[in-house]
């Protein structure tokens, strides 16, 4: 028997697992339509509530991952030293390919050579925007589904605080929550409060989840994923999904998971649109004009320098990063100017991180302690064996110290 194809596609089931299913939350209700906070989020003032009382459901806590997009295209894959010819790996899309959202989704980026093999998920992959750059869908879907669940447990326990044990991303990780003083709540209403912690949060467990990717983590054993640590689009990427939410009605958006579903879906497609998506054959071209610049063609996955350049900023703001004009052909100029304009600004992201003179980290934080591949990094030694964000300055000092050494001098640059 061939062992090879049978790992493989283990894997790839694991990876798929749970697309499919009932409502994990107030299952069977009505979906409504999309409240107007919904058409205006993106310009319009946040809508503020002083309710006192918890008014969402306690969502399921996460327990899947969206195995997804290795930054380049059609990628090759190999199996230990055993090529997989019949299988590549990434995508560029257009808005409209994209599949329905499903809450805590598990899907991949997958083509084995037939058109739409695996109809039934979130049809996840890469989307070049004006404004915001390359973005892998399955990451905006990521971070919108962890800000839900943190909405969902600092609604239920705003005036108590708790402590909840989160799913292992190369650590166990657990979320402490601080009671939330009532005269923020008062100043900026329950519902701006919640978001923008679960915002904060959402975000300082994508910074580790990157750390842990680079230090050895990855979701399959038998699949390292060194080389999705920081990859170009990701962080960009994550602060989208991490936006997505600000100004939500909480009441109504968490109602039921299928509620959740139709408007994250309408949310993304909003967000994507706004930031200017380009045609999937123009996202192609830009994906193959930085072959051998931020990522190598000639390399199979899992190689750690297929991915030739990283986003390593971590700071509260990010700005993104958009293809470089000196590598671009001028074919592909004329038709990125004629879908973007000339000169597209970068799109700037930033994530809450104090409200009203108090700094997030005193409300919330997330308790890390590091196991596996991630633990066995002499950086830990010295930081000590659990840690908590206030830690990823000086963990982010060590991984871009071995990027720049193992990648080049220009890993963190664009170009």
């Amino acid at each position: 028997m061939n062992l090879v194809p049978s790992i493989a596609l283990v894997c790839l089931l694991l990876a798929f697992t749970g697309c499919m299913g009932p409502g994990k939350w107030h299952q069977g209700e009505t979906v409504p339509p999309p409240g107007e906070w919904l058409q205006t989020r993106m310009t319009g003032p946040p809508q503020v509530s002083a309710a006192s009382q918890a008014r969402t459901p306690e969502l399921p806590g996460r327990k899947k991952f969206r195995f997804c997009c290795a930054f380049g295209t059609d990628l090759r894959v190999r199996l230990g030293q055993m090529p997989i010819p019949w299988l590549k790996v990434g995508r560029v899309l257009d808005p409209k390919d994209l599949g329905p959202h499903r809450y805590d989704g598990a899907t991949a980026a997958i083509d084995d050579e037939r058109e739409n093999a695996f109809p039934w998920g979130e049809a996840n992959g890469l989307v070049y925007t004006c404004h915001a750059g390359f973005l892998d869908t399955a990451h905006i879907r990521e971070q919108v589904d962890w800000v839900a669940f943190f909405i969902s447990q600092l609604d239920r326990n705003l005036t108590t605080g708790t402590e909840v044990d989160l799913t292992p991303e190369g650590a166990e990780r657990r979320l402490i929550l601080q009671p939330i003083p009532p005269e923020l709540i008062e100043a900026y209403g329950r519902d701006q409060v919640i978001v923008s912690i679960a915002q904060w949060l959402a975000y300082q467990g994508s910074v580790w989840h990157e750390i842990a990717q680079w230090y050895g983590w990855s979701l399959v054993n038998l699949y390292p994923e060194l080389l999705s640590g920081f990859s170009p689009e990701d962080p960009v990427s994550n602060a989208i999904g991490i936006d997505l939410l600000s100004g939500a009605n909480v009441e109504e958006i968490l109602s039921s998971e299928k509620t959740y579903n139709d408007h994250v879906d309408q949310l993304i497609q909003i967000a994507l649109e706004e930031l200017g998506p380009v045609p999937s054959a123009v996202g192609e071209r830009a994906v193959r004009a930085v072959d051998q610049v931020w990522w190598d063609s000639e390399a199979r996955l899992p190689d750690n320098a297929l991915v030739r350049r990283r986003y390593l900023d971590t700071d509260t703001t990010l700005e993104a990063w958009l293809l470089p004009e000196r590598l671009a052909s001028t074919e592909l100029r004329a038709d990125l100017e004629k879908e973007c304009g000339k000169n597209p600004q970068p799109a700037l992201f930033r994530i809450p991180e104090a409200m009203g003179g108090y700094a997030f980290s005193d409300l919330a934080t997330l308790e890390i302690t590091p196991h596996g591949f991630p633990a066995q990094q002499p950086i830990f030694d010295e930081v000590g064996p659990t840690i908590t964000p206030a830690d990823f300055p000086r963990l982010m000092e060590d991984v871009r110290q071995q990027t720049l050494s193992e990648l080049g001098p220009r890993a963190h640059l664009p170009d």
